[in-house]
């Protein structure tokens, strides 16, 4: 009778959506976190707007934090058109929380005017009730969404078939999500189970971005007669993308 086949813990890890998702921000180019990171963030947002414009966890976080950021307020414009609304959704969304800063800055311009006709020398300084917006909630949720998706790529940073895939790749791990997988080598439960090898890779591949940019500078000389390949006249934009990433919050 044949033994049973054991299946070990990394096959089994296979199989989840943390290796799929890995998989195709591998298909991408630039930083594999990051991609992984911004299709989530994207796809968060078209289903605020689809599904929870009347919900009432999402209206009461319209509501403590004033709307979205910046970053999350110029994504939901561009789903809104995505999901081929006329702006409805947002509308939507927004009308009570309109309604409830409306009163709000009429508390506070009330209290700078009664503020002015006070003549007599004041002991402590005023406050009329500024309040700040504090974290944006798609901006929490893409913290949470960055750190997952750095601890899957750290959990497969010591297989084979990982590392030969990211060698293959045009994804390049940007500095910021380097230098957290540096720090995450200090954590001694993450220790055991990150890789020197994905930072090695990482550093053939600066190697050759670096190349790419140093052509790409001396072909500009007019004594040069050489074509510039497609890499180098993209060094300058994976130079910028590597520093900065492509999620920067």
């Amino acid at each position: 009778m044949p033994e049973p086949f054991i299946e070990d813990e990394m096959t089994r890890a296979k199989r989840g959506i943390a290796w799929i998702r890995l998989e195709e921000a591998l298909r991408a180019t630039g930083c594999p976190v990051c991609a992984e990171v911004e299709s989530a963030e994207k796809h968060y947002i078209e289903g605020l707007l689809y599904e929870y414009v009347l919900d009432a966890g999402v209206r009461k976080k319209l509501h403590q934090q004033h709307g979205f950021c910046t970053r999350h307020g110029k994504l939901a414009l561009t789903a809104e058109l995505t999901l081929k609304s006329d702006g409805l959704h947002l509308a939507t969304m927004f009308e009570t929380v309109m309604e409830e800063h409306l009163q709000l800055l009429d508390k506070q311009a009330s209290r700078i005017k009664e503020s002015t006709k006070v003549t007599s020398k004041r002991k402590r300084k005023p406050t009329f009730g500024a309040v700040d917006a504090g974290e944006c909630f798609v901006c929490a949720f893409v913290k949470g969404t960055e750190n997952i998706a750095l601890h899957g790529l750290v959990y497969f940073s010591n297989d084979d078939e990982f590392i030969e895939a990211y060698r293959r790749s045009r994804t390049v791990i940007c500095f910021r999500h380097a230098q957290m997988i540096v720090k995450e080598a200090a954590d001694p439960i993450w220790a055991r189970r990150i890789s020197p090898r994905v930072l090695e890779v990482t550093h053939e591949k600066m190697k050759k971005m670096k190349t790419d940019l140093s052509n790409f500078i001396q072909k500009h000389d007019y004594q040069s007669a050489h074509d510039y390949t497609r890499d180098e006249l993209d060094s300058y934009l994976d130079a910028v993308n590597f520093f900065s990433g492509q999620m920067r919050l």
